[in-house]
């Protein structure tokens, strides 16, 4: 290939890659990592047995890979923190899952083994307009709703910095 094809074939590229967002064509969807964690270094349990990170706001579309659902670890979601007909999530014995979030709203994991100690996860698709108004924590221990509740704040921090 000459160095003319060359810069053409990249000029091409380029103005493809404008055209489709100039168009708004969704863009490539992203994928991130939640790691499970134990630290025996952490002072309090729920520093010991985490999801690292547990919160992310991620776009419809993009995807969660999971790593580490080995030994007791386990990535379950909660209901009545789920947005209506989405299949349910449960990941056992896994050193690698991955779970698309192609519906909008919010979503809220546990380990079913170390939940008792904190470990739990909030991820927000899209806008959580879908399912806001009807999270339901009943389910949950008091560490449970303690810690969705600082989650909770989280969100709303990112709420009023997306509406700011």
């Amino acid at each position: 290939m000459t160095l003319y094809s060359r810069i053409r074939s990249a000029l091409q590229a380029t103005a493809l890659g404008a055209a489709a967002i100039c168009m708004g064509l969704p863009a490539l969807a992203e994928t991130y990592d939640i790691d499970q964690l134990i630290d025996l270094s952490a002072l309090t349990p729920e520093e010991v047995y985490r999801f690292e990170p547990n919160y992310l706001w991620v776009e419809p579309g993009d995807t969660i890979r999971f790593l580490n659902s080995t030994g007791n670890h386990t990535v379950t979601s909660i209901d009545g923190i789920w947005p209506e007909g989405v299949a349910p999530v449960s990941i056992e014995h896994k050193a690698e899952a991955s779970v698309t979030f192609d519906t909008a709203g919010i979503y809220g994991f546990r380990c079913k083994v170390h939940g008792r100690h904190g470990m739990y996860a909030l991820i927000i698709a899209g806008s959580p307009e879908a399912n806001k108004d009807s999270l339901d924590l009943s389910n949950l221990g008091d560490l449970g709703r303690r810690v969705f509740e600082r989650l909770f704040e989280e969100m709303q921090k990112d709420i009023a910095a997306r509406d700011g």
